[in-house]
Order: structure tokens, then sequence, then C-alpha cells
């Protein structure tokens, strides 16, 4: 399920991921401390807070999710395989899930909102125009900073900023097709 917002760009989402790491009081480099940062949601962005759980309440395949709550903000949802799994490994996809869901709400907040109230299915929307691809690559650049992660082996990603291996090998292929 997607929904179609105003466009944006990869090098606009680098950009506001610099302002995402100084919201949570995270230097420019380095791995970013997920866990931390949504200890800090709360006093982040007004009204927006996070719950743990159990694993069946969420659709099968939802790690986490972001809904509007009655405080005029918005409640981030982790199942409590996913909140353990991020908290006992401290690395990887899980992680990376709650990240985004982070992501969601500040996109929200700086204006990238749904345009319609319908929802899309995969690939029906542009990247740069869907609410899913946005938060999903703001994550990254949040994860991964640009600058300082260009040219490192996947592997060394994963093991310095604590990303899945999916993400760190995402983001070499990124890195290829912008030196074409």
């Amino acid at each position: 399920m997607d929904y179609e917002t105003k466009p944006t760009s990869r090098s606009d989402l680098r950009r506001y991921a610099a302002y995402v790491r100084k919201l949570f009081d995270v230097p420019a480099g380095g791995a970013f401390p997920v866990l931390e940062s949504l200890e800090k949601l709360p006093d982040v962005f007004e009204g927006c807070n996070y719950q743990i759980v159990e694993d069946k309440k969420l659709p099968p395949q939802t790690m986490a999710q972001c809904t509007p709550n009655d405080n005029g903000g918005f409640t981030i949802e982790i199942t409590e395989s996913v909140y353990g799994g991020a908290y006992k490994n401290q690395t990887g996809a899980l992680l990376g899930f709650i990240c985004h869901e982070i992501c969601h709400i500040f996109l929200f907040k700086i204006g990238f909102t749904p345009v319609f109230t319908r929802s899309f299915a995969d690939g029906e929307i542009p990247a740069y125009c869907s609410v899913e691809w946005q938060a999903k690559a703001l994550c990254a650049e949040v994860m991964l900073p640009y600058e300082e992660t260009r040219g490192i082996k996947p592997k060394e990603l994963v093991d310095t900023y604590h990303v899945s291996k999916a993400f760190a090998t995402n983001r070499r292929k990124l890195e290829k097709q912008e030196r074409r």
C-alpha cells in the first residue's frame, strides 16, 4: 500500500537526512542510533509516540507501521519480534524498519502529506512521488551518511553502520548508477 505525495529527489532527501540527525541530536557521521532516537520521538515531534505490539496485531509481513493518533501526531506500532530483535542485535533490517517509520513522521511534518486518500499498489506511483519510496530513501540517507559511506564495501557498511546486507548492497548499486 502506498500513497502519492509531492515529488522530491534523492539529493533533497540527502539534505533532509542531515536535519533528521540534528533533530535527534545525533552527529552528522557514524551509525544512526535508531532505538535511542525512537526514545526521543515524543520530545522531537509533539504528539508522536511509539508502542510495542504483539506480532499478530499488525497485518502479515508488516513489521512496523505509523498511523495518526488522537494527540495530533503519529503512533509508530512496532511488533515485539522486530523491537526485541533490534534491541538484542543492534543491527540489520530490524533497525531499518523502525527508522523507516521515524522518517515517515519527519516527511509528513515537513509537508510530504498524501495527495490522495486512496492507496495504490507498489509501482503504480513514480518513486519520486511515493510516500513509501521517500521514507525508504530518507531512511537509507539517515542510516548511511552519503559522503561518509561512499565507496565503502557492503560488509563494512553492515558492520559499521548496523544496516542490513540488502541496504548496504543497494547503496553500492546507487553509487554505481550515479557515476554513469
